[in-house]
């Protein structure tokens, strides 16, 4: 049976970006965060369809992450990303590591 979990999530980090070309059109960046959350499981309802009673409680949990982004500028205002992020989650009754990736286009207005 699968069980609904909902994780609401306040990050706060920095990026390095350590890699680039020489024409500065890609750009690698590896980043750090910390991340507190508070997650519900089942909509905090503890009855199950079945009849049987969910232990896993509503929960404040915190952490950290650790992000790597590619950056690949296609124009001079819009730019191909990609992140990777792992994070490690304290406090959680589901799990303590979840991997996370994006893809992402940045359009730059001036």
């Amino acid at each position: 049976m699968e069980i609904l979990v909902e994780q609401f999530t306040a990050e706060g980090g920095y990026y390095l970006k350590f890699l680039s070309d020489r024409r500065k059109t890609f750009f690698l960046s590896l980043g750090l965060s910390a991340l507190a959350e508070y997650e519900t499981s089942n909509r905090s309802e503890k009855l199950l369809p079945d009849g049987s009673t969910l232990l896993d409680k509503d929960c404040f949990i915190y952490g950290g992450a650790l992000m790597l982004e590619p950056e690949a500028y296609l124009t001079d205002r819009v730019a191909l990303l990609q992140n990777a992020k792992e994070r490690a989650l304290f406090g959680s009754d589901i799990g303590k590591f979840h991997m996370q990736v994006s893809l992402g286009l940045k359009i730059i207005i001036n």
